[in-house]
């Protein structure tokens, strides 16, 4: 008997939209069960204050940019928690990724696949609906304390760079397989399907790998699939 098919999903703490499909993909193993396993990868969509800089001028405005997308996640449905105004009043700047996705990588080290998921799924709490700074060392701490992770061991994997390497190594692999940007959900292995799509697109892509056919509808590029919502076929790994 075949085993279950792994969705892989591409997610970073800081995205609202990540949130939104982590919740979409609970209700997706409610009604598949066993038949899926759904395993996270750490995907930097800014790893360093530099790069909000870069693509957006300011720190200020990277941070107002952003909420908007907060408040658009916010009016779907799972999105209402999440708490724009509450962060706009927060006088940090918006964090950067490097930081939480590390400690994701950490929790990892520690308690493998269930660790990164519970600790990412924890960090999002703290980031979109606490608005806490999830750049901050001790927000960090807190949050292992929390999850009762052996916080010296945390630390130490922390300070070895260790984390932070394997999080951009990750990233860098990622994109050479054609994944730009999250969440990105890849099935199998094969088939990569980028933004927080509704349930019945997950359901749509899985019937066909269960019954043995490669996706109905597919688009060609990367880019394509990002704005017509269609899964890609991902480049093979190394």
């Amino acid at each position: 008997m075949p085993g279950p098919i792994v969705l892989a999903v591409y997610h970073d703490v800081l995205s609202a939209w990540c949130f939104l499909t982590a919740g979409r993909l609970r209700s997706l193993k409610q009604q598949v069960g066993d038949r899926i396993r759904i395993e996270g990868r750490v995907f930097p969509a800014a790893p360093k204050p530099e790069d909000y800089i870069q693509h957006f001028g300011s720190a200020a405005r990277a941070k107002a940019e952003i909420l908007k997308e907060w408040k658009a996640v916010a009016r779907e449905p799972g999105g209402e928690r999440i708490n724009a105004p509450l962060m706009a009043s927060q006088p940090f700047p918006y964090p950067a990724s490097l930081p939480p996705l590390a400690a994701v990588k950490a929790a990892e080290r520690q308690g493998g696949m269930l660790a990164h998921d519970t600790y990412f799924d924890h960090a999002q709490e703290a980031h979109l609906i606490q608005c806490r700074n999830v750049a901050d060392r001790h927000v960090l701490l807190d949050l292992a304390h929390d999850l009762v992770l052996d916080l010296g061991h945390f630390e130490a994997h922390l300070d070895s760079g260790e984390c932070d390497r394997a999080v951009l190594a990750a990233a860098e692999t990622a994109r050479a397989r054609g994944i730009q940007r999250t969440p990105t959900v890849v099935f199998d292995d094969r088939w990569a399907l980028p933004g927080a799509v509704p349930v019945e697109s997950y359901v749509a892509v899985l019937q066909d790998l269960l019954a043995g056919r490669d996706p109905r509808e597919t688009a060609p590029t990367p880019k394509e699939a990002w704005s017509l919502r269609l899964p890609y076929r991902l480049s093979p790994g190394g």
